[in-house]
This record gives C-alpha cells, structure tokens and sequence, in this order.
C-alpha cells in the first residue's frame, strides 16, 4: 500500500549509488544534507554536512546505530532546529530503508517531539530497543513474543515485506514508500493504536560447522535472526535471498567480540572478495561484528563455495586459539575427553588425572564434536549413556569418523544387568560413576595399552 506520510521537515531523496567517500559526499550533495548509511566511509559530521552509520570503518559495538545517532543530534545538538532555519526542507539522503533508516528519518522529520523537555518516553524505548538489536546485526537474544505484544514487529513490518521481495537499481519508489510506511506506522504506537505483527521466520540451517558457525537461509525475513538468536546461534553466515538475477545478497554476523576471536570477518569478507567473479569490483565490506555482499549488485558465490572458504579460516584460528590455551606440559601426556555436565564425574576426572591423562572436559555433543574434530589425539571418550544434545551413541559415531577412532567408555550411576545392552550399542567398555582409582587405571590400561597419546595439534 502507497503511503503518503507528508514530509515537510526532511526531502527524501534515495541516491542512484552509495557515496565511496566523504569527499563524494560533500561534493555531490547540497549544504546542510544529512546522510543515512548511504556513504561507504565512517560516520560523523563534516562542517554542515552530517552522516549517520555505523557500519564502515567503527568498531560496531562502540558505536551507536543510525537511528540513535540522529536521536542525540536532534534531542542534545538541536540538529533539525538549527538546520530548518539555513534550509527546509533539509535533503536527506538514503540508499535503503531497513528498520533503522526509516527510524532514524521518523526522528529527523518529528524533531519537535525530541525537542520538548520532556522528550517522548515511547520513541526513547522504540529507538533505544533498535539499538541494541541493530548494532548486533540482528543476532541478539530478545524475548520474541514481547517483540510482539510491545509492536515492534508490527511497526517495521513495511521493511520486512520490502526485504523480502529484494531491491533492485531504480526502486527509489519502494524506498520512500517504505519509509514512509514505517513512519506512519510509528506516528500511530505513538497515539496509541498501533497493531501487532507475529514472528513466523523459519530460517534454515544449510551448513552447521563444528568451530561454532553456521550458514543459514533467512528466506527474505529479516525476523529469521532474531529466531537464530532466540535458538543459541551466535557466528553467522547468513544468505538474505536470491536475487532475480541468480547472485545472492549475503550478511555475516559475529555475535561478540568478547569471544575467542576464531570467526574473523575481516579474513572471511577479503577471502570472499578475492573469490568473486569481479574482484575489482567491491562486493564484500562491514565492520568488526557485522558485513555482508553489495545489497545491489549481490555476490555470485552460492553458499556452498562460502563453505568451503569460510572452513579452514575458521578452523585454523579455531585450533590456534586451542593451542595457545593448553597447558605447558600438554605436549606431553596422554589425552582423555570427558563429556559431562560440569562437576558430576568429578572423582572420574581426579582418577583419569591420577592415571597421567590430560582431562578435556566439554557439556555436551556440540562440544565433544568441536575436539575430536580438531585432530588431537585423544585416547579414549568418557561420557554419560545421555546428554543435553544427544546420547552416547553420537558420541560413538563421532570416534568412529576420526582418522584413528577412539573408544567410548560409557559411565553409569550403578552397574546392572542392563550395562550389556551398552556394549552392545558400541561402548567400549562401562564404569560405574562412583568407581574408585583401581577401576579406572585398569580401564586406562585397557585402552592404552603400550601405545603412547600424545596431544598435539595438526594444524
């Protein structure tokens, strides 16, 4: 549906190409212009020409989003109020409309309501709410059901029809008319009669690597990251859609940076430049936390092919930063992996230490995946019959897909009549979780024989 919101204190005007520089900027735009991540340079204010982003050239989580940029130029510095008496109304420029454009440009039009002394509460919590969630390029754990009931998702629900059909060159129409949508839509949680809009993103896991990332399909809906996000998933390559052209619009997200920096996007969007059917062309760019292809030209690398490249990155600073986090003397004991739940096999662990084993200690499947992925070499797995993930069976076929398997030895809470079953089903052997030193040692010999583990990475 067409919206004519009414502009009177902004003249949107939707830019033919993203500015590469400051200087294009300056240069081709009028005193007194506002830019809303339209220019691929770094945020800030050029005597009177102003851009707010936060996606080139910051650290992203130091750096506020679009929106509330806007919001503390217009509230603190009196933006609008003093540029509306050189110029109105005052050009502001945009490439797309995603959540935070449209918000930024609500602010920019509806100043005044900034302006009051007393603010407004509603539009303090709507833009503060985008914050949080933009800066994390969607990947941020929020409670779906509140974005609902609070209309949040009701209110940007103009961008997500827009994204979900996908921009092309010449849709400055679908721009304005989207933005002007959202802003109507605003206006209206302001007066009190907004609608609500429920999550019904299903975004698929194509690709789930064991250095904890994966590569999913949003299937157009932005909604798909705040579902990943509700699910656990942090590191994400995520393919936005399929553009009618057959290229593809692609985001990364790095869901920390307090994390052990194994998911570089800095090595991860050059490596997928280079890879690129015009590499002198610019496709891939972002931030430390947040990238992703052209949104016009899209990248013409299926997700596949970013599989292949993104993996071994991955890996090798995975199993760098493994490495730095040994001990100093790993190099030379044996190597035990022990899946449990932190503190239940606690008198297992003290025994397998006693025995001169180097005891790796992960919760679940995921994290015994990740180890015996990484070519140390472990001599045997300790693990409950159940696990939070899985059962002792995956953890079998784990063993068995290594280069050189390893034997699982099942723990149980008493040994019954029922531990044969166990033997049966692929464990090597089973011990009660209340066994003393004698039983593990011999169970130790058992498994290592005369034959020497040492734990080193192949990298």
């Amino acid at each position: 549906m067409k919206m004519d919101y009414g502009f009177k204190n902004i003249a949107l005007r939707v830019a033919p190409k993203r500015f590469e520089s400051w200087e294009d900027f300056v240069r081709e735009t009028p005193e007194y212009s506002i830019g809303l991540e339209v220019v691929d340079d770094t945020p800030g204010h050029r005597s009177h020409h102003v851009h707010f982003d936060h996606h080139s050239g910051v650290i992203r989580e130091a750096t506020m989003s679009a929106a509330l940029q806007a919001y503390i130029a217009v509230r603190q510095g009196r933006l609008m109020d003093r540029w509306l008496r050189k110029r109105k109304p005052v050009p502001v420029y945009v490439w797309n409309a995603d959540q935070d454009v449209c918000l930024a440009a609500f602010v920019l039009e509806n100043h005044e309501l900034l302006e009051r002394s007393e603010g407004s509460p509603l539009l303090r919590w709507i833009v503060q709410y985008n914050n949080k969630i933009d800066v994390c390029g969607g990947i941020y754990p929020v409670n779906l059901h509140e974005l609902e009931e609070n209309h949040f998702t009701w209110v940007f629900e103009p961008y997500r029809q827009q994204r979900m059909r996908g921009k092309d060159q010449n849709d400055e129409a679908l721009v304005t008319d989207t933005i002007a949508q959202v802003c109507e839509r605003l206006r209206r949680l302001l007066d009190g009669t907004a609608g609500t809009a429920r999550i019904t993103a299903k975004p698929e896991i194509l690709y789930n690597s064991p250095y904890n990332f994966v590569i999913a399909d949003e299937k157009g809906d932005p909604h798909s990251r705040l579902v990943l996000a509700a699910q656990g998933y942090t590191n994400l390559i995520s393919r936005v859609c399929t553009r009618p052209s057959g290229r593809f619009t692609y985001s990364l997200i790095r869901g920390s940076s307090y994390d052990e920096d194994t998911f570089q996007i800095g090595k991860l969007i050059e490596a997928f430049q280079a890879a690129e059917d015009r590499p002198d062309v610019k496709i891939w760019g972002g931030s430390n936390l947040a990238a992703g292809s052209d949104s016009e030209m899209g990248s013409s690398l299926p997700w596949t092919t970013l599989r292949d490249i993104a993996e071994p990155i991955v890996r090798d600073a995975f199993l760098a930063n493994m490495s730095q986090s040994l001990p100093a003397n790993a190099g030379t004991r044996s190597g035990v992996l022990l899946v449990s739940q932190p503190g239940r096999y606690s008198g297992i662990q003290r025994h397998l230490s006693a025995c001169g084993l180097e005891v790796f200690a992960v919760a679940d499947c995921a994290e015994a995946r990740k180890v015996l992925s990484m070519h140390y070499q472990i001599a045997a797995v300790f693990a409950p019959v159940l696990l939070p993930d899985g059962n002792f069976h995956h953890l079998v076929e784990m063993a068995a897909q290594r280069p050189n398997p390893v034997p699982v030895v099942v723990c149980i809470p008493e040994l019954d009549g029922g531990w044969v079953d166990l033997l049966e089903s692929g464990a090597f052997q089973v011990v009660s979780e209340h066994c003393e030193l004698p039983e593990i040692r011999r169970v130790v010999n058992s498994i290592v024989g005369c034959r020497q583990y040492v734990i080193e990475a192949t990298v």
